[in-house]
This record gives C-alpha cells, structure tokens and sequence, in this order.
C-alpha cells in the first residue's frame, strides 16, 4: 500500500481543530450556506497541492481534449464542487442528512440482491460522493461492510463510524498485514455486502490494464477475483452531485461467466463491465473524478 499513498494519501483535509470545527457547524447549519467560502480555499489548494492539480489538469487536457485554458477553469471547478462533496459529507457524518435529496437509477437491482440468501460486492470508484450509499440504501435486512482507509484523524473516524453504524453499516479497515481480505471473505461467505472502491491500485500487483477514457490505466482486480471465485454477484454504483443538495445515484449489475470455470477470465469480464460503466458515468459527469494523482502511467 506504501507505493500508492506516496502518490495519493487518500486522506481528509482539514485538520483535528478544522474538522472539530466542521463537525459541529454543519451539525446545525445548512451546508449549502457555507459553499461560498470555497472560493478563498480552493486558490490555496491550486498553489500548494500542485501534483494535485497538475493531475487533474492532464486529466482534462490530455484524456479529454480540452484546451490549456479551458483545462485550467475545468480545473478549478472540479476543486470547487471536489470541495461541496466534502463539505456535503461532513454534513453526512455529522447527523443532518435531511437536508439532502438522492434518486437512484437501477435501486430495484440493488433491492433483489438484498433479497437474496448470497452476499454480493458493491464495487464503487472515487467519483462523486459515495458516502451517500450508506443513507439512500438504507435496509434492514443484510450488513453492509464499508471498505476504509485507515489514515483519517480520530475524530473524523468516530463520527463516521456512528453516522454508517445508524444505517447498519459496519467499517473494515485496509491493513498493512492484508487481514481486511479475510473480513471481506467471511462479510460475504455470511450473505453479507461488502462495499469498496475499486479504482486504486493499493500497492497490489494484482492489476489488469484497461482503456479508460482514450488512454491505458491500471485497475485492481482483487475485487473481482474474489467474486469470481466465491460466485458471488457484483453490482457498480455511483452517486453523481446534481444541483445543490441534489444527488443522482446510478446502480449497474455486472454480469458474470456463469459457464467458464476460469475465476481468471471470470474476474477479467467483470472488470471490463466496471471500467465501462465508470467511464459511461464520468462522461456524464467530467468534473467529478476525484483522484488527485498520476492515474495513467
């Protein structure tokens, strides 16, 4: 994991004190009221988080052919609405979920999984804010096991875990040992879910090289391998910002090799179907791919 977060911590901003802060503002205020002072951070952010910026630059100029100075107000914009996500999670974490609308594309693909005796994966990507699957899939019938760095600060970590623990959700951290692979292994053998980006290459070899918008990026098929092998479905879901506090949810079920007995080329076929529907999705949305580091070797 070491390599990976050389190049991207993963890590929320902020500080104790700024979050402290953030946590008890937004505890009691609109978040909507409060985006207006991104607009004195996010030049900070341009200045000083340069490999940040310069990745997403590329992204814009490079991978979707945007001149440099479209690239560059493109740039600025991702950081901005980068910015009300997080504020918008805060809010989350912080217990005023009202306040926010989501409408999910695919829920019933979602709600029949739930219903069946298997467990399954949600694979999801760090585009637009996934923390909002904890809030608008909310259910009573099976555990959701969210897949989490572990670098936050304390109080960041507290208030997630009560915030997800209120929608049955349960938190399993990646480890340096790799012991997270048994929890996901025994989370599904349980019929339980397992929730997890699958857009970052955390230090593993275990990658396959696909087309992602006009150029060769590297993919993690540990995920999928695991599906594959324990037969169990998975089902991609991005939740998009629309206007304000107004989100759109997308679910996309990948289909499996039922007949190959390759787990290899199984986990291959669901991958492709994953890099396809997370491309079809920030197509839709450009300003909202949120990895701010060099993701096309």
């Amino acid at each position: 994991m070491s390599k990976l977060n050389k190049k991207w911590e993963g890590k929320t901003g902020g500080g104790l004190f700024g979050q402290a802060f953030l946590f008890l503002l937004l505890k009691r205020v609109r978040v909507s009221l409060v985006y207006p002072i991104l607009f004195f951070v996010i030049p900070f952010y341009l200045i000083f988080g340069r490999k940040g910026y310069k990745a997403i630059f590329s992204y814009f100029n490079l991978n979707l052919g945007f001149n440099k100075f479209r690239s560059f107000l493109s740039t600025f914009r991702n950081h901005y609405i980068f910015g009300e996500v997080v504020l918008d999670k805060f809010a989350l974490l912080a217990g005023n979920s009202k306040q926010f609308q989501v409408e999910v594309e695919g829920i019933e693909l979602f709600n029949k999984l739930i219903e069946e005796e298997k467990g399954f994966i949600i694979a999801s990507a760090h585009i637009g804010n996934f923390e909002l699957v904890g809030h608008c899939l909310r259910q009573d019938k099976k555990k959701i096991n969210g897949i989490i760095y572990g670098g936050e600060t304390k109080n960041y970590q507290k208030q997630r875990i009560e915030a997800l623990e209120k929608s049955s959700i349960n938190l399993i951290e990646v480890s340096d040992d790799m012991s997270h692979l048994f929890a996901i292994k025994e989370a599904l053998d349980n019929g339980e879910v397992v929730s997890l980006p699958c857009d970052r290459v955390l230090g593993s070899n275990k990658t396959i090289a696909k087309d992602f918008l006009g150029k060769k990026a590297l993919f993690p098929i540990g995920t999928f391998k695991l599906a594959a092998q324990l037969n169990v479905p998975v089902i991609a879901i991005f939740i998009m910002k629309e206007k304000k506090l107004r989100y759109k949810g997308y679910a996309y079920l990948l289909n499996s090799l039922e007949e190959e007995k390759s787990s290899t080329k199984k986990a291959e076929f669901i991958a492709e179907q994953y890099v396809n529907t997370l491309e079809k999705t920030i197509k839709k949305y450009p300003y909202q791919w949120f990895n701010y580091y060099k993701f096309w070797e």
